[in-house]
């Protein structure tokens, strides 16, 4: 008969539960060492379940610091017991073309090229590539094919920055 679709949400609605409570375990003594916690995914790989934790600071990220915060957040998911079963950790950047999961990532990289993928279609389509325009606590604008396009936060399934290769911000 095969997997019934309530099982993939029982593990999704698992795996949000244990991102958060390793987010509240982790984010306070992060942003004590002066990192931000970017963003957390926890998922089957095919080397086993993997929590992965990207991190950031205003002067970038470097081997050093994911080895310190990799040792920090071992400790501290350890000590909570927060993840029952065996898993690996892994501490990364969060990369030149970053994850935006957060309203303060929006505000910090308006006027950059981002792309976004929405949860259901809007006008017959789920993918926009465009700079990012505007940005507010409800949602944000990015200019695309020539045209203003209007997002909210909660219509977003995932957004990225696009690498240029360029700078291009507004404040040039």
């Amino acid at each position: 008969m095969g997997i019934s679709p309530l099982f993939y949400w029982v593990i999704t609605l698992r795996a949000l539960e244990i991102k958060e409570s390793v987010r509240a375990s982790i984010e306070p003594q992060l942003e004590s060492m002066g990192y931000e916690v970017v963003d957390i995914e926890y998922r089957r790989e095919p080397v086993g379940m993997v929590l992965r934790v990207y991190i950031d600071q205003p002067s970038g990220v470097r081997l050093e610091d994911c080895a310190k915060a990799s040792s920090l957040i071992s400790s501290l998911l350890d000590e909570g017991d927060i993840i029952e079963a065996s898993y690996s950790l892994e501490v990364s950047s969060p990369g030149i073309e970053r994850r935006l999961t957060k309203v303060s990532h929006y505000e910090r990289f308006k006027g950059q090229k981002i792309l976004v993928k929405t949860k259901r279609s809007i006008d017959g389509r789920r993918k926009y590539k465009g700079k990012l325009i505007k940005v507010n606590d409800s949602g944000f604008s990015i200019e695309f094919e020539g045209d203003k396009v209007d997002l909210s936060y909660c219509q977003v399934l995932k957004a990225n920055l696009v690498f240029t290769g360029e700078k291009d911000t507004e404040d040039e």
